[in-house]
């Protein structure tokens, strides 16, 4: 049996390397530059992250919260109002209520005082969240499926809070005191004193019932 000698068998396969380059050469490029545009993406991904981050530390303990949920709000009802402090809501809060309301509410029958507790724990500071976006630029049509504009969020749970973002006789008047308010509110209407006692009326206003709102609605 012949066989073929191997200089031969060398000689008949040269330039197929060089070929084969030149066919893959295109989706080198394409994969060399994918690579390149994704790192880009993921630096940016990466800084707004970082923002976002520092933005909410940044603010803890310094920033206000969302206005109170006071008259018209039922209590219980926990609806996404689309903001970045929203009250009553995060992970912490929902861990703690199991531990805390249970003993709370057995400690009185009266429905006055447990709709207080209800409404108390809607307005608590309990979520802050950051949200932040990163653009880079690609040069070419062939990159243009990528997305050039990175978004992250950050949330933090428990953040620190002063006795005035919580505020119980704001929230006493919408709730077991809401008689006793309406009947102040409704009688010392502007239209139903003497002018020269307005300056007493707005200080009953706001060292009775917080009534700075009421008072600036008025105005």
């Amino acid at each position: 049996m012949n066989a073929i000698p191997r200089r031969t068998r060398r000689r008949a396969h040269k330039g197929n390397a060089l070929l084969e380059f030149v066919l893959t050469l295109p989706i080198i490029i394409f994969m060399a530059g994918f690579i390149m545009y994704m790192s880009f993406a993921m630096l940016s991904k990466q800084k707004a992250l970082v923002a976002c981050r520092r933005s909410l530390w940044h603010s803890a303990g310094h920033g206000g919260w969302t206005s109170l949920k006071l008259e018209g709000t039922v209590p219980g009802m926990d609806e996404d109002d689309g903001t970045k402090r929203p009250r009553g809501q995060g992970e912490e809060l929902n861990r703690l209520r199991p531990e805390v309301e249970p003993r709370t509410i057995a400690t009185t029958t009266n429905p006055g005082a447990r709709e207080y507790w209800f409404r108390i724990w809607d307005n608590l500071p309990g979520r802050h969240e950051s949200e932040a976006s990163r653009s880079f630029e690609t040069s070419g049509r062939m990159w243009n499926f990528i997305r050039r504009t990175a978004r992250a969020e950050h949330k933090r749970d428990s953040s620190p809070w002063h006795f005035f973002h919580l505020d119980a006789w704001k929230i006493a008047r919408a709730g077991p005191l809401k008689e006793i308010f309406e009947a102040f509110h409704e009688h010392l209407e502007m239209q139903t004193f003497a002018p020269h006692f307005e300056p007493t009326r707005d200080d009953i206003m706001r060292r009775w019932w917080h009534g700075d709102d009421i008072l600036q609605e008025e105005d």
